[in-house]
């Protein structure tokens, strides 16, 4: 079994393949250098929460190669090609094939682009691995003004973790609020009405970055803004470019197109992770899960399909649970502006209350978002607090 990528899709899968099968060969192939850690840690790093980036590396390849698990790191998989059941990769400029039974693609998603003019990226980075949050981490000594750009949860998280370290944060939001695949207007301005140490300006359409002298100058709704370090959008797609060389089925999300079994349209290649569609459970349609959770969930299934164990994945309901300077937000299901857009007609309400009954001494603000369809059905919830919302989001869904 060839596995391209060793993020939460890959290595899960490898580790649940050498548990069900102590004889079968399992190769690894990644572009970093650095394996087994969570970009979730990113910001925690980046504010002090934690000493160091070599902390929130859970394994070394040395983990994995003990289980005799082969992993080739700082390796591009190059090509694929389904008729000979065949792969080339690249290494320090060596160019190499190899063959497989199986084939699995969990490549993750790739950065786009931004769409406006930057003149020099000196001082201009984008925050997505922990190889860029080195460097990013390394850039900002000594350094005062920041801006991010629409950069959705670790640079969000990451404004508010370097806030408290005493650097001066701005937030431009190309969106009508912070974290739109998540949370509405609503939640998303109360969300940040309610912390602080970050300038946040929403529907910012930027046009350009210039340098002017050791700054950078961010024009934006006919506005400039200036900063010593400037932290690129995050917005990212799922990386097909590999499937679609083998032919495999690209759905209408842009994604490798899968089955109930993770198989993709071309006989013996899988797929799982950020690359793939799955199902809402609330819609019934083709959707995207960039979760760690699915990841890990469709792995777990993949290794006792391939093992022989047939296991169907069910539809998502993508639940997100995470932390935005002092507040915890909770979402799941869908949110009003998805149900608009695909033209579901949905009612919905918002309250604040309080975690526990109003009479207790120490108690949270609680604020909650319901989307229900027309017959009462709940498609969507988020909440908003600075108690704990898992176990509360979870009875929602």
């Amino acid at each position: 079994t060839v596995i391209i990528g060793a993020g939460a899709a890959g290595l899960t899968l490898a580790s649940n393949l050498r548990n069900n099968d102590e004889e079968s060969e399992i190769i690894i192939f990644t572009k970093g250098k650095d394996i087994a850690y969570s970009p979730c840690a990113i910001p925690l790093v980046l504010g002090g929460c934690i000493e160091s980036f070599d902390d929130i590396i859970m394994h070394d390849a040395d983990y994995y190669r003990d289980r005799d698990i082969q992993v080739h790191l700082s390796t591009t998989v190059t090509g694929v090609d389904s008729a000979n059941k065949e792969i080339t990769f690249e290494k320090d400029s060596d160019s190499q094939t190899m063959t497989y039974d199986k084939l699995v693609i969990a490549a993750g998603s790739d950065l786009i682009a931004p769409e406006f003019d930057i003149d020099d990226m000196d001082n201009i980075y984008s925050l997505a691995n922990i190889d860029d949050g080195r460097v990013i981490q390394e850039s900002i000594e000594g350094k005062k003004d920041i801006v991010f750009i629409s950069n959705f949860s670790i640079g969000i998280e990451s404004a508010y973790e370097l806030a408290r370290k005493g650097y001066n944060l701005t937030f431009l939001e190309q969106s009508f609020g912070i974290l739109p695949l998540f949370l509405d207007g609503e939640i998303a301005g109360k969300l940040v009405e309610l912390n602080e140490g970050v300038n946040f300006e929403t529907n910012a359409n930027v046009e350009g970055i210039k340098t002017n002298g050791s700054r950078k100058e961010i024009r934006y709704n006919d506005k400039t803004i200036s900063a010593d370090i400037v932290i690129l959008p995050s917005s990212k797609v799922p990386s097909t470019s590999l499937a679609g060389e083998a032919g495999c089925e690209i759905g209408d999300f842009g994604a490798v197109k899968i089955n109930e079994y993770l198989q993709t349209t071309v006989e013996d290649i899988y797929a799982i992770g950020d690359c793939v569609e799955v199902k809402s459970h609330v819609t019934g349609t083709p959707t995207l899960s960039p979760a760690g959770t699915t990841a890990v969930r469709q792995a777990m299934f993949l290794a006792n399909n391939l093992s022989g164990n047939k296991m169907t994945f069910d539809p998502v309901v993508n639940t997100v649970v995470s932390k935005v300077g002092n507040y915890n937000y909770a979402c799941s299901g869908i949110t009003e502006s998805f149900a608009n857009m695909i033209g579901m007609p949905v009612v919905s309400e918002c309250i604040e209350t309080c975690q526990k009954a109003r009479y207790y001494p120490q108690n949270n603000r609680l604020y909650i978002k319901m989307i229900c369809k027309l017959d009462g059905i709940i498609v969507g919830c988020q909440m908003l607090s600075n108690g704990d919302l898992s176990s509360r989001i979870d009875a929602t869904t």
